[in-house]
């Protein structure tokens, strides 16, 4: 972390909004925005999800919880890039009942049980996946979901190394491995 960073959290703890809103806006906001319109996104979509993203990382100050180890920049784009994703799933759930013909599709009593299955087999992996740390839940989530590399991983939380990112990713992925097998529902949940 950075010494300006450093300042910046000072500011947050004490109330200086102002100065933490500048630096936001001046560097972190490109960032996002530049994500955000490469994946179909508009100018207003990410200021919204920066605006969001910002106010994710003032509570985690506030309450303690933010990890000076990385660097603020990663975290709000982190947080950015992930509340975009939760955005388009979402409202590709709505519009894809927007015709009849799809609705007419989904109706059939097997999709319909199929997807409460699929549904709460997802549930329950949610559940395991939030017993595990912001840390694990970060890589995971960057490997998994977001496809990132080793080396994005290591800039992103901060490592030192590509290697340091793969033996990181390696242990939450064992250690999620661990929690599944020990939830015996759930692992009769999946074989299903």
């Amino acid at each position: 972390m950075t010494e300006q960073e450093k300042k910046i959290i000072q500011s947050i703890q004490t109330g200086a909004n102002s100065i933490a809103l500048n630096y936001l806006y001046d560097i972190s906001l490109k960032k996002v925005r530049q994500y955000i319109l490469k994946n179909n996104g508009t100018k207003e979509d990410a200021n919204d999800v920066f605006q969001d993203a910002v106010i994710v990382l003032f509570n985690q100050i506030r309450l303690g919880k933010f990890n000076e180890n990385h660097s603020i920049d990663a975290f709000i784009y982190s947080v950015s890039r992930n509340l975009w994703i939760d955005k388009v799933r979402r409202s590709k759930k709505f519009t894809s009942y927007d015709s009849n013909s799809e609705y007419l599709n989904h109706s059939n009593d097997s999709d319909h049980l199929e997807d409460l299955i699929q549904k709460e087999k997802s549930s329950a992996m949610q559940q395991v996946f939030k017993m595990l740390d912001e840390k694990c839940q970060k890589i995971l989530t960057f490997v998994i979901y977001e496809k990132r590399t080793m080396k994005e991983i290591k800039d992103l939380m901060g490592y030192s190394s590509d290697d340091v990112a793969k033996t990181n990713h390696y242990r939450c992925k064992q250690y999620l491995a661990k929690l599944v097998k020990s939830n015996t529902q759930l692992v009769d949940l999946l074989k299903n």
